[in-house]
């Protein structure tokens, strides 16, 4: 269960600290809209690099726990998120392989890992994540960016976590932030900062040994 946390706590690469106030339901054709201009902006993505701010609240515990790291993304499906403070841990998706920390493991033999590693791709590129089959849907619309809140309809995800709201910056439609609410009670938070998009990196970043 601790890589499964790890790999839930990646998710969120893109997800706001909570749901703030001043945030009102979207219409139907602001919905569209959105759907449209994330799907837009995706298809342009072709790297991303950014700095996060990572804060985990644990249910059983008084005080939170801040981490500082660096994401890099380059398509189709390489991912690096590297932890860097107070400790140092990296988790690479290159393909259909998956690295925590020394453990390498291949996503086809595992389908909840599979699944997970879906997510954490299309939680980036912001392709795929309005799939009805997977997630219900809320879209929230606030003065500089837009929510969207994901909760799961399957049941091996549900088992993991109970939402996980994803904030898009209203002028370029780059994720913001993130949240994700575990199945637990546990919380973990991440804002995204620095970002660069569609600058050149090495595969290098994404190896897997």
């Amino acid at each position: 269960m601790k890589k499964f946390s790890i790999i839930i706590s990646a998710i969120f690469v893109f997800t706001s600290v909570a749901f703030a106030q001043g945030y009102r339901p979207a219409t139907s054709k602001e919905q569209e809209e959105l759907i449209k201009n994330i799907s837009r902006a995706s298809e342009q993505l072709k790297t991303l690099c950014a700095d996060f701010v990572q804060k985990k609240t644990i249910s059983i515990l008084a005080d939170e726990l801040l981490s500082e790291g660096k994401l890099s993304f380059k398509q189709p499906d390489k991912l690096c998120w590297e932890y860097i403070k107070p400790y140092q841990y990296r988790f690479v998706i290159n393909g259909s392989k998956v690295m925590t920390g020394s453990d390498i493991i291949n996503v086809s033999s595992s389908k909840i890992f599979s699944e997970i590693s879906k997510i954490i791709i299309s939680g980036i590129n912001g392709s795929g994540i309005f799939d009805d089959k997977k997630f219900t849907t809320k879209f929230s619309v606030g003065a500089s960016d837009y929510q969207v809140e994901l909760t799961p309809k399957q049941k091996e995800l549900r088992q993991m976590f109970n939402s996980i709201t994803i904030t898009f910056n209203k002028n370029d439609y780059s994720v913001n932030n993130a949240e994700i609410k575990e199945a637990n009670g546990d919380a973990t938070y991440i804002t995204m900062k620095n970002k660069q998009i569609n600058i050149a990196l090495n595969d290098e970043i994404f190896a897997i040994r």
